[in-house]
């Protein structure tokens, strides 16, 4: 397969991944706003706290869902390093936001959204693309 038809191949997986993403972002923002703004939780440590357990979510769905690849301990291994990865661009960014930016807290993490979504699906599609044979 040429690397032009390996990216399209993967492309059409982004509406699945999407959705996948969608649905544990809402599971995980709501849970963030909660315990930010009227639990009043630590910013960075809720916030990985969340992210922890979205990545099991997140990990099952686009397994099954999005690559359709089979569950293993190499490959879920492989993509909690692409999202522990992900969570560290996170906290990074998350620090910067509170330095620079006038927002309470509980909209931070709305802000570090974009960029980690397109550094885990980049790797992610790596990571969980299914065994052609």
């Amino acid at each position: 397969m040429t690397p032009a038809v390996a990216v399209g191949s993967r492309l059409k997986r982004l509406p699945h991944f999407s959705l996948v993403g969608a649905t544990v972002t809402l599971v995980a923002t709501s849970t963030n706003i909660v315990l930010l703004k009227y639990v009043h939780t630590p910013l960075v440590l809720t916030w990985v706290c969340v992210y922890a357990i979205a990545i099991n979510l997140s990990y099952l769905l686009n397994s099954l869902v999005t690559f359709q690849s089979a569950l293993s301990l190499r490959r879920m291994a492989l993509y909690y390093g692409v999202y522990l990865s992900s969570m560290g661009i996170g906290v990074v960014l998350l620090k910067v936001y509170r330095a620079l930016l006038p927002f309470e807290n509980w909209v931070l993490p709305l802000l570090v959204l974009p960029a980690t979504a397109l550094w885990n699906f980049g790797l992610s599609s790596v990571v969980l693309k299914k065994k052609v044979s």
